[in-house]
């Protein structure tokens, strides 16, 4: 037959004998673990907040992206630094940004450079040829 609990503290001694949680004590655990996680993303989002006025304050830089690097960049170049993005559409006109996200791009316009002119040496059959062995860097 089964025994009448009569108090919440009878209950309680009794859900931790047999490693039952009562609806309440799990209510509380969420409850808690809820407002942990809500403290932690208040702590990351005031570091992201911190961050957006750092390279908002941080010396701007004119950028200017020729179409001619749509194929490659696509026309809206993306660039995403420590979690804060910057958009720079591939037009042609000359956008301000801040320098490390200009540095960023910079650096990504010269890599698609060297590429191409790799492309170029390698696809020049005439000059392809070497009268000593090593001679040709392509």
């Amino acid at each position: 037959m089964a025994k009448k609990v009569d108090s919440e503290e009878e209950l309680n001694k009794l859900s931790e004998e047999f490693g039952v949680e009562t609806p309440k004590a799990k209510l509380k655990k969420d409850v808690a673990l809820e407002s942990n996680a809500n403290a932690a993303i208040s702590v990351l989002e005031k570091k992201r907040r911190s961050l957006v006025d750092f390279y908002k304050n941080e010396e701007k830089i004119p950028v200017m992206i020729s179409p001619l690097y749509a194929p490659y960049l696509s026309r809206v170049v993306r660039e995403s630094v420590n979690g804060i993005v910057v958009e720079v559409p591939a037009n042609g006109q000359t956008y301000k940004i801040n320098k490390t996200h200009a540095d960023h791009i910079i650096a990504k316009i010269k890599r698609i450079d060297a590429m191409i002119a790799r492309q170029k040496r390698a696809g020049s059959v005439t000059e392809n040829f070497e009268r000593t062995p090593g001679e040709l860097h392509i």
